[in-house]
């Protein structure tokens, strides 16, 4: 089994994930769709939870997630930089899905 993903970074970029997971899974995989898309949207709402609940359990240091979801969290990521025009978040956000930790004053500094 492949080693999960560990996310290392600030609250404020925590809930950053969370939402543009939820946001990119309710625009890519509408609900009604085909079977495999509510497949993907499943996993990715599956996903966001699994962060809020382990950044959770771990004290707000750290969550893990499957690296097989990298393409579509990395989509995720994009999209959301995109809606919400804040592109200067986009190189912590890649950062963090190649498993590398954002600091608060990386952030700060964005």
């Amino acid at each position: 089994m492949a080693r999960p993903l560990r996310i290392e970074c600030p609250a404020a970029l925590q809930d950053v994930l969370s939402i543009a997971i939820r946001e990119y899974a309710e625009t890519a995989y509408p609900p009604g769709g085909s079977e495999c898309a509510q497949v993907a949207r499943q996993a990715l709402m599956d996903a966001a939870e699994k962060l809020e609940t382990d950044f959770t359990a771990h004290g707000g240091k750290y969550a893990e997630i499957s690296r097989r979801l990298r393409a579509h969290l990395k989509a995720a990521m994009h999209y959301y930089v995109e809606q919400h025009q804040c592109e200067n978040l986009l190189p912590l956000l890649l950062q963090l899905l190649e498993g590398q930790p954002v600091t608060a004053a990386q952030l700060t500094a964005s």
